[in-house]
């Protein structure tokens, strides 16, 4: 999710402009030139198809990832398809993710030595399913992508939500709305050892301040991510807590 989160609906800057560089924190989400949590830099290009492309540095200029996108214009902010390549500390390619709709479907495709690991449909009317094959060449069925954290229940956590979350009265008086996007990282037993408001600064902050105190309530546990070779391990799940007016 963390690449995602900082750039939707980027592409249509991006297609303006021949080549630009954006610094990143370590959720891969833009941050000011020369601040403190200047983690990562991205190099962004656009070829003369019109595919974007995304090449992930860290500072010290060791390749962290390559991402290459297609969008439709009638579809700007999802890509039709999309390649990403991630790379070891020593340069090696580690797996390359595919992501691309078909058939109202979104499929996954996640490929190491040009073994295909990871093969997952997802239909909006309907769970994921699909198939992990281990190193050891054994299959097992899938419901999700399992190299990222996740909860349990998608239904149970926005049941949860809908319980507990209440909209600012302040927010209320000046109809303001928002997006409160929350990083969570889960260890290898699925319990939540870390926080983040990631778009804390450019947030209303009776919101934030809400969405903190409901994340203190929850306690309905999640699932690890898991390692490539399908060993639990522990990494950032991002999601998004929004504040309509009705």
């Amino acid at each position: 999710m963390a690449l995602c989160l900082g750039f939707l609906g980027f592409a249509g800057n991006a297609e303006a402009q021949e080549r630009k560089i954006i610094h990143l924190d370590m959720h891969f989400l833009p941050t000011e030139s020369g601040a403190d949590d200047h983690t990562y830099s991205k190099i962004v290009t656009v070829s003369s198809e019109g595919e974007l492309v995304e090449k992930t540095y860290d500072l010290n200029y060791a390749l962290v990832s390559v991402k290459k996108s297609l969008f439709e214009e009638s579809v700007p902010d999802e890509p039709l398809w999309e390649e990403e390549t991630h790379y070891s500390v020593d340069g090696a390619p580690v797996y390359t993710q595919f992501n691309y709709r078909k058939d109202n479907a979104k499929h996954t495709k996640v490929v190491v030595e040009e073994i295909v690991v990871l093969d997952l449909v997802c239909n909006g009317s309907m769970p994921c399913e699909g198939t992990f094959v281990a190193p050891s060449g054994e299959e097992e069925t899938v419901d999700r992508d399992i190299f990222k954290p996740s909860l349990p229940s998608v239904k149970v956590w926005q049941e949860f939500l809908g319980k507990n979350l209440s909209y600012p009265q302040s927010a209320i008086n000046t109809r303001t709305e928002g997006e409160i996007w929350i990083g969570l990282r889960i260890d290898e037993e699925g319990k939540l050892v870390e926080r983040f408001i990631l778009n804390r600064e450019s947030s209303d902050p009776s919101l934030v301040k809400e969405v903190e105190r409901v994340l203190e309530r929850y306690t309905g546990g999640f699932v690890p991510a898991r390692t490539i070779y399908g060993n639990p391990t522990t990494a950032w799940l991002y999601l998004p807590i929004r504040f309509r007016l009705g």
